[in-house]
């Protein structure tokens, strides 16, 4: 088909429209593909091709059509919506913050438009602004309801609650069933401790993307809060292992009411829980699952135990794991060598970069080479995944010891944590995990986008006693909360040192 004429490329876009609109976004991309091939000027076929791909999740093949394009046809606001589309689907919402204002600029009355640029903002982590441009969009579509449940998160992510419940509860009015504004207000009512109606909202997650890829098809039904005498209950962990870490304190109410609670989670989790008696029965969601009467997500407990109070939900802050009593001989050996004449602490400085809110939670450790460089402190890594390769990138006279590819299971970080005399973590499961078993944690948050649960401690009540937050005063600037450390950490090498010579003399 390169040979193509012209009025064949038309007549072939044409075509691929049609099958588009009738569902059929597979042939229409093979019709386009082939259009393209025979005129690459063409502008239709170039936009439609682009928008397709991204449609059907190919967004780097989205940009690369409609990069040039925007290039070719600066003013063509369509265009430019769609590239910046292409590039938020990217994950570069930074990158599409040029070619959506310039959008909002050339179709200023669309409200398309307007809503492209908020949800970049957005992703962006400039959520006042974001605020802003979706005010735009329900200026000119008041019923937007994806724009109103954005708006909603934008709000809660500057702490504006009661801003943010308005909107949600206007929102709702207009749309009763829109799980993403009933889930978004749920995180609005959980940071503010507004728990009963905050954990019926949190139900919707299960009609969200939130749980995309963690879904399983259970045999039993629902346990919805009826009675358990004499019945078995096989709770599912959901979400992420510090999801899992905070909520598994929910069992023990829980075994109050059952006969037996089987607990499937994670197999980097099962040794560690199996050790800590959080269930009758721990296993593997890859294990054959036990015998059972009812099933029940584990992050849908507070709702169906009426945990309506700040005791009720978060309880004393008392440890309520532990770690195995014998270590590992490999990790021990390993923490034999470590120095024994000065603090030890754990590093965590990243949490996992799909986050919606890591540009704001995580951060660079070159920010944290003041503190590493103190010669009191012994510094061990707890960090994983990809940025565990940024100690590399630290000056050779800065030593942070690695043990984490002995770290295979959340067991193994257990034990490592119970040697240490303290561990500063940004908010990711480390801090859950240090948390559940009592040890001393300064917990990194920052100004933007702070996380209900740390939201909730209002009061002096405290998820975990041992956790301390510190938050930014600014937001992106990390250097007064990690001053704020650094004081802790003189304080608690002080009082050590004044333990071991008590001891000293006492001898």
């Amino acid at each position: 088909m390169a040979g193509m004429p012209r009025t064949e490329v038309e007549a072939a876009y044409q075509d691929a429209l049609q099958l588009a609109r009738a569902g059929d976004r597979a042939r229409a991309i093979v019709v386009l593909t082939a259009a393209h091939a025979a005129d690459a000027h063409h502008v239709g076929v170039r936009n439609a091709l682009g928008v397709l791909r991204l449609e059907t999740g190919d967004a780097a093949g989205a940009i690369a059509l409609l990069k040039p394009l925007a290039r070719d046809l600066p003013t063509a606001a369509p265009i430019l919506l769609n590239l910046g589309n292409a590039l938020v689907a990217a994950r570069r919402a930074d990158d599409a913050l040029s070619p959506l204002r310039k959008a909002t600029e050339l179709d200023a009355a669309n409200p398309a438009v307007w809503y492209g640029y908020a949800r970049a903002l957005q992703l962006a982590g400039r959520a006042t602004e974001a605020v802003a441009a979706y005010d735009a969009v329900l200026a000119r579509q008041p019923d937007h309801v994806e724009a109103i449940a954005n708006r909603v998160a934008a709000l809660s992510f500057v702490d504006r609650y009661a801003e943010a419940d308005a909107g949600a509860q206007a929102g709702l009015a207009l749309a009763p069933d829109h799980a993403g504004l009933h889930f978004n207000r749920a995180m609005v009512l959980l940071a503010q401790g507004q728990w009963a109606a905050g954990w019926a909202e949190y139900e919707w997650r299960e009609r969200t993307a939130l749980l995309d890829g963690m879904r399983r098809v259970w045999t039993q039904p629902r346990w919805e809060g009826e009675s358990l005498a004499g019945r078995t209950v096989l709770v599912h962990a959901e979400q992420g292992f510090g999801d899992t870490l905070q909520f598994v304190r929910w069992l023990k109410p829980l075994r109050t009411l059952a006969a037996r609670v089987v607990f499937v989670a994670p197999s980097a989790l099962v040794t560690l829980l199996q050790g800590s008696d959080v269930a009758d029965q721990v296993v593997a969601f890859t294990d054959a699952l036990p015998p059972h009467d009812v099933q029940v997500p584990l992050t849908g407990l507070p709702h169906r135990l009426s945990l309506h109070t700040d005791e009720a939900v978060m309880g004393s802050g008392a440890p309520y794991l532990r770690a195995a009593p014998v270590m590992d001989a490999q990790l021990a050996a390993w923490c034999a060598e470590l120095p024994h004449d000065r603090l030890t602490v754990g590093l965590a400085w990243a949490g996992s970069a799909t986050h919606v809110n890591d540009r704001h939670r995580s951060l660079s450790l070159g920010l944290l080479e003041p503190l590493l460089r103190r010669s009191d402190v012994t510094w061990v890594s707890l960090q994983t995944g990809e940025r565990a390769g940024d100690l590399a990138k630290l000056p050779r006279r800065i030593t942070v010891h690695d043990p984490t590819a002995l770290l295979t299971s959340f067991g193994r970080t257990a034990q490592l944590v119970r040697q240490l005399d303290a561990v500063l973590t940004v908010d990711s499961a480390v801090a859950h995990l240090a948390g559940a078993f009592g040890r001393r944690c300064w917990l990194l948050l920052p100004r933007i986008g702070r996380d209900w649960r740390w939201a909730a401690e209002q009061n002096g009540r405290r998820w975990y006693t041992g956790v301390e937050p510190i938050r930014q005063q600014t937001p992106g600037e990390w250097r007064e909360a990690l001053q704020a450390v650094d004081a802790r950490m003189t304080g608690l090498a002080a009082a050590n040192e004044a333990t071991s010579a008590g001891a000293r003399n006492r001898q």
